[in-house]
């Protein structure tokens, strides 16, 4: 249950770095050598390393919490069944 409810912040935490790059980028356009929109956005302002990072905060949160719901249960289910050694 600790590793869900930390899949869970991690996700919240990257989702709302990520909206609040969104507003940012809406409340202050940038253009940067003729590049335009979100993008211009992220590299005029230096944030595009810390867009990464929410990224894959989001995407690392969201596997933590698939995991902990569907996969950790093939995993304790049987423990005894394992490949026969030859």
């Amino acid at each position: 249950m600790k590793k869900m409810f930390l899949g869970a912040l991690l996700w919240l935490f990257g989702f709302l770095g990520i909206n609040m790059l969104f507003i940012l980028s809406i409340k202050n356009p940038w253009s940067y050598n003729d590049i335009h929109g979100f993008f211009g956005f992220l590299l005029g302002s230096g944030t595009l390393w810390y867009f990464i990072f929410f990224c894959l905060m989001t995407v690392l949160g969201f596997g933590i919490c698939i995991h902990e719901t569907y996969l950790r249960d093939y995993e304790t289910k049987d423990p005894d069944n394992q490949l026969p050694k030859s």
